[in-house]
């Protein structure tokens, strides 16, 4: 339902405005168990209780009953609140220091308010390419499996209402609907979370998803995180994806819906070419001219079941779902694999699963393989939680 103008008053914020609505769009209120209204003035008791400045310049309102990927890596107090909460976000170079801050300026301190950072220079700025020419991006296509006997087992509304799920859980909020991403940057010589704009696109065809991001080195792990998150999240509603990665130069016009160049294609012919459930890196991460950096914690070296003919296609390097299923979930994947291994399936079919359960236990026992010994991996939110 389309939101009235006379919910909000003449004076409020065109900020405020956009975040509240999009909030009420996505069930803020009815999850709350009250009115529209009362929903827009806990929010503007909440925007209105704290102000940017020129030094903490850029203000979001969260709510983390609707927003769980913003709040995913806060501090538990943020994370568990249940209100929603301002967040005032500043500048900070690379010693720590408040690059706009005049001498003596003291940053803002109001209670229930979230201040965050992003490292000046972050990889983009933000700027996005002209989708209307060619430029240089790494491209995710993510298909579906088992469309055609869902379809005939749950029939078409059940399917249709799986899918819709699937996008408003697995690939909006990996969208470009959530521009900033979490990052860590080295601060005084410690590396410390901060914000970077991720200019990522979607979009999706019948049973099919794609997911682009123009190519910067600093935009790599995060594209890659959010390209296993919507592999996790489709896992979860039990919907199976089998993906490839590329990267190049490419012409992605998503409002004419022109999508032309070499890395789609190569990706589209080596998602076809595997025979599990998984995503693989295709040979243009190998690339002398993009000399893509590629986070060790993010990938394996490994050899999925392939068909013949894919090696000119394939880098080596398949995607570490398994990782962030296990940093972002309490549960195994396995019992969900298990649950898609259906016992009429022929055994070519049931072979994908066994292939990504064998893959799981293969990161499972593998996950500190890129480490020294005794060391641990420090994640965002564990940077997040220790300060």
């Amino acid at each position: 339902m389309e939101l009235s103008d006379a919910r909000f008053e003449p004076d409020d914020d065109d900020k405020f405005v956009w975040f509240v609505t999009d909030h009420l769009k996505k069930g803020a209120a009815t999850l709350r168990g009250i009115t529209d209204v009362d929903y827009v003035q806990l929010a503007r008791s909440r925007w209105n209780g704290c102000a940017s400045d020129k030094v903490y310049a850029i203000k979001f309102l969260v709510d983390p009953l609707v927003d769980p990927e913003l709040v995913a890596e806060l501090p538990d107090d943020f994370r568990h609140s249940g209100q929603p909460f301002c967040t005032l976000i500043a500048r900070i170079g690379s010693h720590g220091e408040l690059v706009d801050a005049p001498e003596g300026y003291t940053p803002p301190s109001y209670p229930g308010v979230h201040l965050a950072h992003i490292v000046a220079g972050s990889p983009s700025g933000g700027d996005v390419p002209d989708p209307r020419e060619p430029a240089e991006y790494l491209i995710a296509f993510l298909d579906v499996l088992g469309f055609e006997a869902l379809l005939n087992r749950i029939g078409l509304d059940a399917l249709a209402q799986r899918y819709q799920e699937l996008l408003a859980a697995a690939l909006d909020p990996q969208s470009e609907s959530r521009p900033w991403s979490r990052a860590q940057t080295i601060v005084r010589g410690e590396t410390t979370p901060a914000l970077m704009c991720l200019p990522i696109q979607t979009a999706y065809f019948s049973d099919s998803l794609l997911l682009w991001v123009p190519y910067l080195p600093g935009h790599v792990e995060e594209f890659l995180y959010r390209c296993s998150r919507v592999f996790c999240e489709a896992l979860s509603q039990g919907l199976p994806v089998r993906g490839a990665i590329s990267a190049g130069r490419a012409t992605l016009d998503k409002e004419r819906g022109i999508y032309l160049g070499l890395p789609l294609i190569e990706a589209v012919r080596l998602e076809n070419k595997a025979n599990w459930v998984g995503v693989s890196l295709a040979a243009s991460w190998k690339s002398e001219t993009l000399r893509i950096p590629v986070p060790p914690d993010m990938v394996f070296i490994y050899d999925p079941p392939l068909k013949e003919g894919s090696d000119a296609l394939f880098s080596g390097l398949v995607l570490d779902w398994p990782r962030v299923w296990r940093e972002s979930r309490e549960d195994s994947a396995l019992p969900h694999l298990a649950d898609l291994r259906l016992p009429d399936l022929p055994q070519e079919l049931k072979a994908r699963y066994d292939a990504a359960s064998t893959f799981w236990l293969h990161s499972e026992a593998n996950q500190d393989l890129y480490l020294p010994p005794g060391f641990t991996r420090e994640t965002v939110r564990g940077v997040w939680k220790g300060r």
